[in-house]
């Protein structure tokens, strides 16, 4: 694959968007980024050349939907646009995959990867194949939405999740979007990611990252609340080994 030409197309596309949008910029970001993990990851499970490259590529068009998303609606919420479909939608139904590769050999892999990538579970009928490549994007969002996340966070001290959410980390569970009713269930949302990861390969990248300990480090606890907070802890460390 020729990254060369992925990266150009990638950056012609965004560049049609407004830049000084910091929404767009993020996203521009997390792309490049989510697109080296996926290689990383990919790389570590011992994954053919071809296999690699491919992962990588996913990762170059996993979000390509978020931008028109922020453009029309001002917002990250998938209920107002869903931007995987929306990004299958561009790539497959409007061409432009042909853009990124001219092969169409990986269509159906990509087109399940990048649908399913930001959904609480995979969705399609998939083989085992396109399942690894659906899970290794699903990893690799995961783990550079740990370092944005904590972009994120600021001086506001943090109250208690919302019962459902704390019920859900507990299980050692996801936490369904639906569910988050405040900024305390949005970052136990994130942190509850490490329940969801697919190989032994993601949980070492995500180590090695050291992302998710910046999170943790930066969410402000009021002191009724730093047991919960301890106790929220003992539980991420001990889910990596840490």
């Amino acid at each position: 694959m020729d990254f060369n030409k992925i990266h150009e197309v990638f950056e012609r596309y965004v560049n049609t968007f407004d830049m000084n949008n910091k929404n767009i910029s993020l996203k521009y970001y997390h792309t490049l980024e989510v697109a080296d993990i996926s290689y990383k990851i990919a790389s570590d499970m011992g994954l053919s050349k071809e296999d690699v490259d491919l992962a990588k590529l996913i990762g170059y068009l996993h979000d390509i939907g978020r931008f028109e998303q922020v453009e029309k609606t001002n917002s990250f919420k998938d209920k107002l646009m869903d931007h995987a479909d929306n990004g299958v939608k561009l790539l497959f139904e409007e061409g432009m995959i042909r853009e990124f590769i001219e092969d169409d050999k990986y269509d159906e892999i990509i087109k399940k990867a990048v649908r399913n990538h930001n959904k609480y579970e995979i969705m399609d009928e998939v083989n085992e194949r396109e399942e690894l490549f659906a899970n290794i994007i699903r990893d690799s969002d995961k783990i550079d939405i740990f370092r944005v996340r904590e972009k994120y966070n600021d001086d506001e001290v943090i109250l208690p999740p919302s019962e459902n959410v704390l019920d859900c980390f507990y299980k050692n569970k996801s936490v369904k979007l639906e569910y988050i009713k405040n900024k305390s269930d949005a970052i136990l949302c994130v942190l509850a990611f490490i329940f969801d990861f697919n190989y032994d390969a993601s949980i070492k990248v995500l180590k090695e990252t050291g992302y998710y300990e910046n999170l943790i480090n930066s969410i402000k606890v009021s002191d009724e609340n730093k047991e919960l907070f301890e106790n929220i802890k003992e539980i991420v460390f001990s889910k990596l080994n840490v």
